[in-house]
């Protein structure tokens, strides 16, 4: 299992808790982050900048018709009969 913490002295603060119950007796191994690991780091952003998946125009074109073809009706009227913003009854 991999997780990410912060350094702090001789703790290590997790970003998530353990599946472990409290108490138990667990192997560490530490290693620094990468700076292209960091989120929000310019080397990061360039970094999935530059993985950026390649599209063709039909691809964009086919999603765009679907999400078209998904959308909705506005609803108009209310779900408990008010309609207007005149106060309700």
């Amino acid at each position: 299992m991999t997780y990410r913490g912060v350094a702090k002295g001789k703790t290590i603060e997790l970003e998530e808790p353990l599946p472990y119950c409290e108490g138990q007796l667990v192997s560490v191994s530490v290693e620094p982050l990468r700076p292209e690991d960091q989120a929000g780091l310019p080397v990061a952003i360039v970094k999935v900048i530059r993985d950026l998946p390649r599209l063709d125009p039909e691809d964009v074109d086919a999603l765009e018709q679907a999400i078209e073809r998904g959308k909705l009706p506005v609803r108009t009227k209310g779900v408990f009969g008010y309609d207007g913003p005149e106060e309700p009854l």
